[in-house]
């Protein structure tokens, strides 16, 4: 072989490669494939289009007007607090409530006993309005009471309140 030949043959493999770099450069990438559906796999954290956030926060199927918040809820007990009037938060709350009456008193209104109608526990409810400060305490308590014991005798009935058949305590170091 020749000097000359040589170098072609160095030179030759880098052209392929500067020729291949310049060839991809300039090749056009092939259109993304339609797709039949839309995306599958929506992520569960994340709104759709068609679904907004609640305007107001809810505790036993109760919702409230916009502008109240949570602040405290327990198992049996819910308390919001916000800007709204009594008036406009009782006049929010009863197409939402069983009860046909509602107590008014000064800057405070209760409902005794109620039901929520979206509830579907239908749990018994007392719920006070009150203004406080600036605005409106809601007070939510769940007064269900509990289910009566079903198959007990009468002696087996007293003996669970800690009595005797004759009302007389069972222990008698208990008074009353």
């Amino acid at each position: 072989m020749t000097r000359t030949q040589t170098r072609v043959a160095r030179v030759h493999p880098s052209l392929w490669l500067l020729a291949g770099l310049l060839a991809a450069c300039h090749a056009k990438a092939p259109p993304p494939a339609p797709s039949a559906a839309p995306e599958a796999a929506a992520a569960p954290d994340r709104l759709t289009n068609e679904e907004r956030l609640p305007d107001s926060e809810t505790a036993f199927g109760l919702s409230l007007p916009p502008g109240m918040r949570l602040t405290r809820h327990f198992n049996d007990s819910a308390y919001f607090l916000g800007r709204p009037d009594v008036s406009s938060v009782v006049q929010e709350l009863q197409p939402q409530l069983t009860a046909r009456s509602v107590e008014l008193a000064g800057s405070r209104a209760v409902f005794a006993r109620t039901q929520i109608r979206t509830d579907a526990g239908q749990r018994w409810v007392r719920i006070e309005v009150s203004a406080e400060g600036g605005g409106t305490q809601v007070y939510v308590q769940d007064i269900t009471p509990p289910p009566a014991p079903h198959g007990l005798s009468e002696r087996q009935i007293w003996s669970l309140v800690g009595r005797n058949a004759d009302g007389t305590p069972i222990d008698q170091n208990q008074q009353y």
